[in-house]
């Protein structure tokens, strides 16, 4: 373990490009944090074997599982070729599986007909073909082409209006779900959520299959996802704003402002947001970023985000590195340029004695950062409770998250701010708060976390009234080490 400087969290996917243990470790050096495996692509048997890698080069990073969720795809084509669908021409769609032209075609999802009414609109191929839905047939329906493109065998389809009669976890989430538990992964990412009960019926199925501690992620894909936002929020671990299906959804310039908004309501409830999608593209094949790309990253941070994320750019794309250096950069540089925030703005409605803590240690480490006073947070936690209600008033100081427990450390990579370490020779339930103290500030400072010339916020959760007490100190570190050596 050591200090990291990262305060953005870069979250990379992993592919054919950086599955080896060589690249894995490069990826950490240069910044990532944790790493998305994708559950669209691979077998069981590949996945084993990259979590298997992951943990052999550093048992302390985290790990993302990303579920695939149902997708909508149109039927086969004649011979698999593409055709053309050209502007204000009209087509036949069935639900029922056909071999499909440019005159019909199929969209072969049970329930389908029942979800569009006329006037609908559905796009097909990541948003490039736009169809109004003109008349509907009693076994198909006839659709207006408003904008044209190409068309071929199993390309993505979203359907932004109606409700879609599809089940959530998918039969294949449902067995990616035992191997996840099994394998006892950080945080599951679950696609196409629409409100909070599908969140919990993830959640109940990794219990039945034995794991109650992964964390869930909720994905933000479809507009119903946004009218029931509230309720998939408190039932989530957190949450990633997955702009490719969105953007196509919910028109382009609603995208940003969705995103601020989604963003302040994960930082007011001390929950994870992570952004996604198409932050780095260009870089795919490109060894440097457009300047919009530059600016989305950018904006993200100063949004509030807790962390980016690269998917292709990391998995298929021919510069992984340099994705993963220039994110942080940007990161870096956007996190110098935050403005200062109102905590009493970022006060959840639903008040506890942590959070008011973490209120209090951020307007603490203010009054360090105006007396020049030299320092860091110390949060030393089992859970990470007190690291997250500290990180989202987003302190001027950096906070160091000292865990007795691999699997909150894991997932510490991804909180705002925090530098998790594991430390093993404490004990909450036997130790006196000064020996805690002692043995943390020391394992800090021997892992260049902490320097002797240093001041430390420390935070750490009472032993004697371990409900509801948390106790703050304000430590001079040499003092700690001096009256340690004395024992």
């Amino acid at each position: 373990m050591k200090f990291r400087e990262n305060i953005i969290k870069i979250i990379a996917t992993l592919g054919p490009v950086s599955e080896s243990k060589e690249m894995i470790k490069k990826l950490i050096d240069t910044g990532v944090e944790t790493f998305r495996l994708n559950f669209s692509h691979g077998t069981h048997d590949e996945k084993r074997t990259l979590v298997k890698k992951i943990r052999e080069v550093d048992d302390y990073i985290g790990i993302l599982a990303d579920i695939q969720g149902p997708k909508i795809r149109v039927g086969k084509f004649d011979n698999d070729q593409s055709y053309y669908l050209s502007s204000e021409q009209l087509v036949k769609i069935y639900e029922k599986e056909i071999i499909g032209n440019n005159e019909e075609f199929s969209i072969p999802l049970e329930g389908f007909l029942d979800s569009v009414d006329e006037g609908d609109y559905f796009y097909i191929n990541d948003g490039i073909i736009k169809i109004r839905v003109k008349e509907k047939k009693k076994d198909h329906i006839i659709g207006e082409v408003i904008t044209g493109g190409n068309i071929s065998t199993n390309k993505g389809v979203n359907i932004p209006t109606g409700q879609l009669h599809q089940k959530i976890p998918t039969e294949k989430d449902i067995k990616d779900l035992e191997l996840i538990a099994n394998l006892n992964i950080d945080y599951v990412a679950v696609s196409f959520v629409s409100n909070g009960d599908e969140m919990l019926h993830v959640r109940k199925i990794l219990n039945n299959y034995g794991n109650d501690s992964i964390k869930l992620i909720a994905k933000i894909e479809r507009p119903i996802a946004i009218e029931n936002f509230d309720q998939i929020l408190d039932v989530s671990d957190g949450i990633m704003i997955a702009r490719g299906d969105l953007g196509v959804e919910i028109t382009p310039d609603k995208v940003p402002l969705v995103q601020k908004e989604l963003i302040y309501k994960c930082n007011r409830e001390g929950k994870l947001v992570i952004v996604a999608t198409q932050m780095l593209e260009s870089m795919i094949n490109s060894p440097i970023p457009t300047r919009a790309e530059a600016a989305d990253v950018f904006n993200a941070v100063l949004d509030g985000t807790d962390a980016v994320m690269l998917s292709a750019e990391t998995a298929v794309g021919k510069y992984p590195l340099k994705a993963v250096q220039f994110m942080n950069d940007v990161a870096y540089t956007a996190n110098e340029y935050m403005p200062e925030r109102i905590p009493d703005n970022y006060d959840s409605e639903r008040l506890t004695h942590t959070q008011t803590v973490g209120h209090a240690i951020y307007s603490l480490a203010n009054e360090m950062k105006e007396l020049n006073f030299r320092g860091k947070i110390l949060i030393i936690t089992r859970g990470g409770y007190g690291v997250k209600m500290t990180s989202k008033y987003r302190p001027p100081l950096p906070i160091i998250a000292m865990t007795p427990s691999k699997k909150t450390a894991r997932e510490l990579h991804l909180v705002w701010g925090a530098h998790p370490f594991h430390i093993e020779n404490i004990d909450f339930f036997n130790m006196s708060a000064e020996d805690i103290i002692e043995h943390s500030v020391k394992f800090a400072v021997e892992n260049k976390a902490l320097y002797e010339n240093e001041h430390v916020i420390i935070l750490l959760v009472s032993r004697k009234f371990q409900r509801r007490g948390n106790l703050i100190g304000f430590y001079y570190v040499g003092e700690i080490l001096e009256n340690s050596s004395k024992q």
